[in-house]
């Protein structure tokens, strides 16, 4: 009974701990899971995903590598769902980043509503293979080019 308590006060705990998405199938499965990539990236890869339950809030921070010696242009946002796959917050605008070349970037993003519990990230570069990958999404959806 006590080795019982004790294993359950380890497990909440360690509630708040934040894992790596590859290793992390209770917390949503791998990166590929998570990522909706408009076409596919040329130079732009993930590394590292991360998210973690605290305050109430869904924070995630997502790692990519430019592996081009070239600057590469990344636009991103985020879908936040709740526990069933739906919507708990309206569509957000494209964000633009600029990674470097043979560099990377860390995206440090929270959920802005306490009802989301899973996420998807989707990605557009103007680098990306367009080849056998088709978009629903109407020309007004997409990212601005320059």
């Amino acid at each position: 009974m006590k080795q019982m308590t004790m294993i359950a006060a380890l497990s909440l705990a360690l509630g708040g701990v934040a894992l790596p998405l590859q290793a992390a199938a209770a917390e949503g499965g791998s990166i590929a899971s998570k990522v909706e990539q408009l076409g596919e990236m040329t130079y732009l890869t993930f590394t590292d995903m991360r998210a973690v339950h605290r305050d109430g809030l869904l924070r995630v921070q997502v790692t990519l590598f430019n592996t081009s010696a070239s600057n590469e242009q990344l636009f991103y946002r985020f879908r936040w769902l709740d526990a069933d796959g739906f919507s708990v917050w309206e569509e957000e605008p494209w964000k633009p980043e600029t990674i470097y070349g043979k560099q990377s970037k860390v995206l440090n993003v929270t959920s802005p509503t306490l009802k989301a519990v899973d996420f998807r990230i989707e990605v557009q570069s103007p680098s990306n293979s367009t080849s056998g990958h088709q978009h629903p999404a109407s020309s007004a959806d997409n990212p601005p080019y320059r």
